[in-house]
């Protein structure tokens, strides 16, 4: 029978002149009844405010005191640890999450300096690029150069060709001169030495008359 009290007490929310503390969220309303109105908070209470819970409902309100005046509150709200207890609780979540975020740390900078190592990487290969890329120019700027004295020693080399046909026609010009010359003399030689071959037959034949 006693059993059965006590669940009948328990199922109903009941849970008479327990003190209970707001949570460590923020400050919660106290309403005069247990529903969500503008014009029936009676006082917002603070964080780890102690107060004592009458009757805690199924329907998520509690029925509570605070400083002799009786109202209602959002059971959520509410919890039975010590403010102290709450604070270690809430102190090695705090200190969980920082342990978590310096691994995350750990790892964010452990990927922040491979992406510098690969940022280097990359301006090496960016470095050596231009490098490349000057060297390229050069070579093109000594290629021209290159073209354009093969374009002067082509025109040199017409010019010479030219000069060589002229120098051609005229050396074979000369030789016809000098063939003509030498002709020209040697029939001179002979109608000499002819005439002075005449002359003298002439004038042995007029010795010979004049014995």
């Amino acid at each position: 029978m006693r059993k059965l009290l006590l669940l009948v007490v328990f199922s109903s929310g009941v849970m008479a002149n327990s003190t209970q503390y707001i949570g460590n969220e923020v400050k919660i309303p106290m309403r005069s009844e247990a529903s969500i109105a503008k014009d029936n908070i009676i006082t917002k209470l603070g964080i780890h405010t102690p107060v004592t819970l009458i009757k805690k409902q199924t329907n998520g309100w509690s029925h509570i005191k605070y400083q002799g005046k009786p109202g209602w509150i959002i059971s959520r709200y509410l919890t039975d640890a010590k403010p102290m207890q709450a604070s270690n609780a809430k102190l090695k979540q705090q200190t969980k999450q920082m342990t978590k975020l310096k691994k995350n740390n750990q790892a964010h900078q452990q990927t922040i300096v491979e992406l510098e190592q690969a940022l280097d990487q990359q301006r090496q290969s960016v470095s050596a690029l231009k490098a490349e890329s000057i060297e390229y120019d050069t070579q093109i700027l000594e290629l021209g150069k290159l073209r354009n004295k093969m374009n002067s020693f082509d025109q040199a080399n017409t010019d010479l060709m030219a000069q060589v046909k002229l120098l051609k026609s005229q050396s074979s010009a000369m030789h016809s001169t000098d063939f003509l010359t030498i002709v020209s003399t040697l029939m001179l030689l002979a109608g000499l030495a002819g005439g002075y071959l005449v002359s003298k037959a002439n004038a042995d034949r007029n010795n010979i008359y004049t014995i």
